[in-house]
């Protein structure tokens, strides 16, 4: 099939575009920095797949601009070119637009918790709304805390417990599903005309949930490394954000909220379709810190 792929500089979309390459598709993608800003013009006229991998994330640095345009323009552009030439649209969302939430499923109603959030929501409903996208030609794909080989944005973490030391927010920190951007891959390849995702909305996540406390554990014996974990109170995390001299490069109430505060989806819908997640956490862990090493960033 011919594919074309949106954030293909980025590294899920990345991680897509070598994927379905390697699975002996036809792929194309949109580097912004490279090809300039997406328009309809962009995609081309062969396209029989567009995968929508764009996602601006937040950050003080970004707009809220910029995340109406990456989260909610692109998607809506994006459907209405797909309606009006018969493409398949596979779009990548996120569980947040569910709210931070245990088991959160497709069914339950939206409730994003911030602004990055609140954005995705705004796309995923302009697809929804679209009367040209029937019902077999649109999945939306709410993958469940990212990670794997190319990833920066998770980067902090790995090098909080590269260090020796890991600071939690209580005993153990939230509890998460992690999933291994491999998984992600496949569950755009099963939302393919034909696969057992293909046409609706589902959550994306690894096989486990586990606790920052396990995750850390899991990231330090992938190093090798001894690891001090420190059960820190979240008023005392609250209270650094607010001393200067205190306070940590990327703290904030949000990255508080998302470490601090359990939130997993259930994945029953993909399961019960025929979709299983084949990366364990020991497992990415160790891949991703493999190329973390490879990359020259632990040495």
């Amino acid at each position: 099939m011919r594919i074309w792929v949106t954030g293909a500089g980025g590294f899920i979309g990345g991680a897509l575009a070598a994927y379905l390459g390697e699975a002996g598709h036809e792929v194309s993608g949109h580097i912004r920095s490279r090809d300039g800003d997406l328009s309809a013009s962009s995609i081309p006229d062969d396209t029989e797949i567009i995968v929508n991998s764009i996602g601006k994330l937040g950050s003080p640095s970004v707009t809220t601009g910029e995340l109406t345009h990456s989260n909610t323009l692109v998607p809506s552009m994006l459907g209405t070119l797909a309606g009006e030439r018969g493409i398949h649209l596979i779009h990548l969302s996120t569980p947040g637009v569910t709210g931070l939430t245990i088991g959160a499923d497709e069914n339950s109603p939206y409730d994003p918790w911030g602004e990055y959030e609140r954005s995705k929501t705004s796309g995923e409903q302009a697809l929804r709304k679209h009367e040209g996208l029937k019902h077999e030609m649109l999945t939306i794909l709410r993958p469940d805390f990212v990670y794997g080989p190319g990833d920066l944005h998770k980067l902090d973490l790995f090098k909080q417990v590269f260090k020796g030391w890991m600071p939690l927010i209580g005993w153990n920190g939230a509890v998460l599903r992690p999933t291994y951007v491999t998984d992600v891959c496949r569950a755009v390849e099963a939302s393919l005309p034909g696969g057992c995702l293909n046409g609706g909305t589902f959550n994306i996540g690894g096989p486990e949930t586990i606790s920052v406390r396990g995750l850390s554990r899991a990231i330090a014996r992938a190093f090798s490394r001894r690891l001090l974990l420190a059960p820190i109170p979240l008023n005392i995390f609250r209270a650094a954000m607010r001393i200067a001299p205190l306070r940590r490069a990327g703290l904030s109430e949000s990255r508080l909220q998302l470490l601090g505060r359990d939130h997993y989806v259930s994945i029953e819908r993909a399961s019960a379709a025929g979709f299983h997640p084949e990366w364990d956490v020991a497992s990415g862990v160790s891949r991703t810190v493999e190329w973390y090493i490879s990359q020259g960033i632990f040495n």
